[in-house]
């Protein structure tokens, strides 16, 4: 039932200014009985843009508490700007994440671009997708082996209430060896529907 089940619900709302993206996020126990006025509705809101530089994504992110207000310069609206790179090593993906004030000032080579570098590997058990996070610095350097290589494995499972979505999230070492029962295994669950604001 809603009561118990959605222990945390928010919402997004999502709309453009410009190329950038707005996202406004609000938190309430019941979702459902809140208004979607914008000036009560969404405590947070901030904007992401992406553009590319070569193969590298950059994101510049806003933080305001409305965002509509803010100008969408780069040097003033961004206050928060990170790139990812992504590629293959057999079947998992690395990313590279660099964190700069500015992406676009930074060289784009691995050694000293990408300051935080991890490894993300999905399977599916039954209808759970388990996703193994690697910590490393070159990630490359380290082996695929589930035993050693993703020490932090979580699992989500997503299922429809109505227009909502909820998710169960577990959180084991092993989740292979957990039980996929909602009562024991997803401990933690949210719900989050979206909606259009312009």
């Amino acid at each position: 039932s809603k009561p118990s089940y959605y222990s945390h619900i928010g919402t997004v709302a999502t709309t453009s200014v410009g190329s950038v993206s707005c996202f406004g996020v609000a938190s309430a126990t019941t979702i459902e009985a809140s208004t979607a006025t914008e000036p009560s509705y969404y405590s947070h809101i901030g904007a992401v843009a992406a553009t590319s530089v070569g193969s590298v994504r950059a994101f510049g992110v806003a933080n305001a508490t409305n965002i509509e207000a803010s100008s969408a310069s780069k040097s003033s609206y961004y206050s928060h700007i990170g790139a990812v790179a992504a590629t293959s090593v057999d079947s998992v993906r690395v990313f590279g994440v660099a964190s700069a004030t500015t992406i676009e000032a930074s060289p784009a080579s691995k050694s000293s671009y990408y300051s935080h570098i991890g490894a993300v590997a999905t399977t599916s058990v039954g209808s759970v997708r388990v996703f193994g996070v690697a910590n490393a610095t070159n990630i490359e350097a380290s082996s695929a082996l589930k035993s050693s290589y993703y020490f932090n494995i979580v699992a989500v499972a997503a299922t429809s209430v109505g227009s909502v979505r909820a998710f169960g999230v577990a959180n084991a070492t092993n989740i292979e060896a957990s039980p996929a029962s909602e009562s024991s295994d997803y401990y933690p669950i949210v719900a989050v529907a979206a909606t259009s604001v312009g």
